[in-house]
Parts: C-alpha cells; sequence; structure tokens
C-alpha cells in the first residue's frame, strides 16, 4: 500500500498557494497597475493605455498554463488567476465601448466639437475641414497645428458653411513652430482668450464668450509621457483635468497623451467624458496605422457634466495624421 506524507501534501498545497498567489498578484499588477496606484509610473505608464493587448497576452499565458495543468494539476489555478485578470482586463474596455460611434442629429443649442491631432501640420486641410463641416462642428481643436494650417482650416470650414470661423493658436514652450489651435464659429458669438492653462510644455488655449453666455472652451494638448517629461506629463494632465471639474460651462479636446487609467485623467467633481458617455471610451485613437481596438485612447473630449451631456461621439480617421480625430455632440442639460 501507497504510504500517506501528511507533511509532504501539507507543504505541495502551500507551494500552489502561494505560487497561484504569486502569478495572480503579478498578472494583476501587469493588466490593472491602475488599481496599485501604479499607472502613473514607470513602466505601467506605458502599459496601461494598451489594455486588449495587455489582457490578450495574459489570455494566452492563461491558455499555456491550462495546458500545462492537464498534466500537473497545480498549475490550474495559476490558469484561472491569469483568465481572471485577463477578462477584467478586456470587460473594462468593452465597458467603456470600442465602437467608432455616431452622433445624432443636432438640437438648438448643441454643440459639437471636433479634436484632431495634425501631427506637426502634416494634416491634410481640405480634409480636415471636411470632417468639421460634415460633422457640424462648432469648435475644432487641433494639437501640433501652426498658424497657418490652422488659418487655411478657418477659411475652409468658414467657406463651406458662410459663417466665420475665429482662430486662437498658442505656440509649444518646446519650440519647432507648432502648437495648439482652437477655432470657434462664428455662430457660437465672439471668444476672447482667457489665459488660462498657459506655461506648459505643450500648448493650450482656453476661451470664454464675450457675452458671457455660452461654453469656456479649451483645446488642449499636454506633454506626452516620455522618460524626460514623465513630471511634466503628470502636471499637464491633472491640471486640464482640474480646469474641466471646476469650471462652470467648459468643453475641452485635445490629444491629452493619456487614458482614462492614468492617475491624472481620473474623473473628478463634474468633469465627464464624452467617449465613456457614449460608448467609445476605449476605441484607440493612437497609433492610427494599427487597429482602433488595440490602440489608447488619448485624444478626448471633457465638459462640466453639470452644464453639458455628451449625446454622441465618433471618432474618424484623419488624413495625414497619426491620430485618429474625436467628434463629439454636446447638448445642454437643461434641454436634455
Amino acid at each position: 500500500m501507497r504510504s500517506h506524507h501528511p507533511r509532504r501534501s501539507t507543504a505541495a498545497l502551500t507551494g500552489t498557494v502561494v505560487a497561484t498567489g504569486v502569478v495572480a498578484a503579478g498578472a494583476a499588477l501587469v493588466g490593472a497597475p491602475d488599481l496599485f496606484g501604479l499607472a502613473g509610473h514607470r513602466p505601467f505608464v506605458w502599459t496601461v493605455p494598451f489594455r486588449v493587448p495587455v489582457g490578450a497576452g495574459l489570455a494566452g499565458a492563461a491558455v499555456v498554463a491550462g495546458a500545462v495543468g492537464t498534466r500537473w494539476r497545480r498549475v490550474l489555478p495559476s490558469a484561472a488567476a491569469l483568465a481572471l485578470v485577463a477578462a477584467g482586463s478586456v470587460g473594462t474596455t468593452l465597458a467603456r465601448g470600442t465602437a467608432a460611434g455616431e452622433l445624432p442629429a443636432a438640437r438648438p443649442g448643441d454643440v459639437t466639437v471636433l479634436a484632431a491631432n495634425v501631427l506637426k501640420a502634416q494634416a491634410d486641410p481640405a480634409g480636415l475641414a471636411r470632417l468639421a463641416v460634415d460633422g457640424g462642428a462648432d469648435v475644432v481643436s487641433l494639437p501640433e497645428s501652426d498658424q497657418a494650417l490652422a488659418d487655411d482650416v478657418a477659411a475652409r470650414i468658414g467657406s463651406a458653411t458662410g459663417t466665420p470661423v475665429q482662430v486662437f493658436w498658442a505656440r509649444d514652450l518646446g519650440g519647432g513652430g507648432y502648437g495648439t489651435a482652437l477655432l470657434v464659429s462664428q455662430s457660437l458669438g465672439p471668444y476672447r482668450t482667457t489665459g488660462q492653462l498657459a506655461g506648459g510644455v505643450k500648448a493650450v488655449v482656453t476661451a470664454a464668450p464675450v457675452s458671457g453666455e455660452g461654453p469656456v472652451l479649451a483645446a488642449a494638448h499636454t506633454a506626452a509621457p516620455v522618460p524626460d517629461l514623465l513630471g511634466a506629463w503628470a502636471v499637464e494632465v491633472k491640471a486640464v483635468a482640474d480646469w474641466c471639474a471646476n469650471t462652470p460651462g467648459s468643453i475641452l479636446a485635445g490629444d491629452l497623451n493619456a487614458t482614462l487609467d492614468h492617475p491624472g485623467l481620473h474623473l473628478r467633481g463634474s468633469c465627464v467624458d464624452a467617449g465613456e458617455q457614449t460608448g467609445t471610451g476605449a476605441r484607440g485613437t493612437w497609433p492610427a496605422k494599427y487597429p482602433a481596438a488595440v490602440g489608447a485612447t488619448i485624444d478626448h473630449a471633457l465638459a462640466d457634466g453639470n452644464a453639458w451631456r455628451a449625446v454622441g461621439s465618433s471618432v474618424r480617421d484623419i488624413p495625414g495624421s497619426d491620430h485618429r480625430a474625436l467628434l463629439s455632440r454636446w447638448r445642454p442639460v437643461r434641454s436634455s
């Protein structure tokens, strides 16, 4: 008869439990570093935007571990832990929405915003104007634009719609002649710049209606989370999210170089995200050369949720850019 060894069985069980715990913790750290407050730190700051590829990798590891577990059953709990974390990562993505989206018909009082990073003014101005006109945009945010491109796009929109477009542009402190442009249709009335959120590595343009009636607007571009700019990136992303939360009637759009999982862009106060509200919150906007389902959602439209409700959003291709554009339609809460 085979003898029973309680100590050996207990040791084996303990080893399995410890191994499973280590695998589960490691998988959670990779798949959801935001839960541990690490999404703003290296290397997780660069992995958290790509939930689908990371989730797919964890799912692949779970399949391999499951196959091994058919022979060594002690591996099966680890396989289950990997599968659970993978499902959570993908589930979060699906909950935010990966659809391309669409805009409902505009109503009086609606404000439609186009955000399009134009890749150092290389995007096609005719294509940009067409996007704005076809989408019924009242406001256009153009990160990485120069003054000439901004003026060109505004002139084309004005010519196509018969309504003049105001142009506000600010230069990046990093040099190169590029900056961020805010285009505002005269249909919203005259606007003036406010100078808020100035002084960052990247330019942010803010403007308010001269009459005091209408949305307070911002076209935003923040520093990228590259190694030399992580500090500036953290400050600038938090600043735009705080501005949204603390500015009544605000609407902000642009390339924020962050996802909703990064700590600086954790929505607070009344600030809401158009994509999250309307089902495009996890559709990748960068890099455009890869399928949107696996990209990073770093271009956003935010607003004061006490004043505005997103009723639709749509992620579109931009001719000549490495980003996709985001169209969002906002409806006054009082008329919803």
